[in-house]
């Protein structure tokens, strides 16, 4: 077996660092692409318990706002909010397959860590006006 150049040598640590360069920073951005989505749904989130906050104060007989068609908007007002947490949460699937996909393609096999940093909370189901 022929010995390394110390030119080579140094060329070839050089060229290993920038693969685990370039590794680790597609791993950030898969990441930092999750991290993001979640950031979306738990706004989201918030707004649709502001709204519940709201349409709870609208049917609190004490009120004295128990507009019937404004109790209906409210309900139409939700569940567009819901409909945008549940597109919001499709994302954050797909930005999470493709850090997983990503990991995969590293040799990185082993997700758990993973999955318990990056839960993705379940679509939700719109409400029925009573």
């Amino acid at each position: 077996m022929q010995a390394m150049l110390p030119g080579k040598e140094n060329k070839h640590e050089s060229l290993c660092e920038e693969l685990l360069r370039e590794r680790a920073a597609v791993l950030s951005r898969a990441g930092f692409a999750v991290e993001d989505a979640l950031e979306v749904l738990i706004k989201i989130n918030r707004q649709i318990e502001q709204k519940v906050e709201h349409l709870r104060m609208v049917q609190n007989p004490g009120s004295g706002q128990g507009n019937m068609n404004n109790k209906q908007s409210i309900f139409e007002e939700i569940n567009m909010i819901i409909d945008q947490f549940n597109a919001a949460c499709q994302k954050a699937e797909i930005q999470y397959y493709y850090l997983i996909v990503t990991r995969e393609a590293l040799g990185l096999r082993r997700h758990e860590t993973v999955r318990q940093l990056y839960q993705i909370p379940s679509k939700k189901k719109k409400m029925q006006a009573i």
